[in-house]
């Protein structure tokens, strides 16, 4: 079985801010406008522009959690670009 060199993961953008829960929708529905109108989304920071230029097809990830009084609600989507695409397995 040959090992197999995993490609480093970059972080592009990381930003973490407080906001109300009508700032945070305002947020999401921006970026399913621009997702539905686009097929992309452009993040700023500062002056500093990120796309977000998902292909059509996604992976889709919903998690609740609480942990004391902590609640976290995470959504996260994945897709691959270019000719890689998710391996298949198969049983012989």
């Amino acid at each position: 079985m040959q090992k197999q060199n995993k490609p480093m993961t970059e972080v592009i953008l990381k930003h973490k801010e407080r906001q109300s829960v009508a700032e945070f929708a305002a947020t999401l529905e921006t970026i399913a406008k621009k997702l539905k109108e686009n097929g992309e989304f452009t993040f700023v920071q500062d002056t500093e522009p990120t796309v977000v230029s998902p292909s059509e097809q996604l992976k889709i990830e919903y998690s609740y959690t609480k942990k004391g009084d902590k609640h976290s609600f995470e959504i996260e989507f994945d897709w691959y670009t270019g000719t890689e695409t998710p391996k298949k397995m198969t049983i012989e």
